[in-house]
């Protein structure tokens, strides 16, 4: 069990991989768009405005590029074996399946200001509401699940281990994280 927790790319890997983590994001994506879940980061999630289901569907998209290219790339530099850009692209998309707990946890009832610069007492109200310390207290774990589901299709996409595998994999996380970032700010001109 712990296995297909933490590590189903020993057992789902390509193709198989994608269309599963494919359909997941799908999923992700439309009920972030009823949910008012922004994915604009690779590891991120934030709660807003509304929006239209092609912009849920593209954040959800450009995390997934974000973080395809610098491992991909990565792995071809330091691995001394094969790398596949389906395996990378496959078991990073399914490695974001904690994403889609994410996007529900933002039905939950929190009153997030809704101008662009929310007043100190916005902000009071916000951060005292019994919801919200909720919300942010069950999220992190999630980010730290997606996190280690990461690192594990890092991991055995380009067989990778230890010490080398770590720092690549922190170098290709920061690198996603800004790659997605910039892109999405570009895009929807955020």
């Amino acid at each position: 069990m712990k296995k297909w927790l933490f590590n189903p790319f020993v057992y789902i890997a390509g193709v198989r991989a994608l269309l599963i983590g494919g359909g997941i994001m799908i999923i992700t994506a439309v009920v972030a768009f009823y949910s008012r879940a922004h994915f604009d980061g690779a590891l991120d999630m934030h709660c807003g405005a509304p929006t239209q289901f092609w912009q849920s569907w593209l954040e959800s998209s450009i995390d997934l590029v974000s973080l395809a290219i610098p491992f991909y790339i990565l792995g071809r530099i330091f691995s001394d074996t094969t790398v596949r850009l389906i395996d990378i692209v496959g078991t990073v998309a399914l490695a974001r399946w904690p994403m889609l707990l994410m996007a529900l946890l933002a039905f939950m009832p929190v009153p997030y200001p809704t101008g662009d610069m929310p007043s100190m007492d916005e902000i009071f109200k916000l951060v005292a509401n019994p919801y919200f310390i909720a919300q942010a207290i069950l999220t992190i774990p999630l980010i730290v699940w997606n996190v280690a589901l990461l690192y594990n299709a890092y991991s055995v996409s380009t067989n990778l281990k230890k010490g080398k595998a770590v720092v690549t994999f922190m170098a290709g996380l920061i690198i996603a994280e800004v790659l997605s970032k910039v892109t999405l700010a570009e895009l929807l001109h955020k």
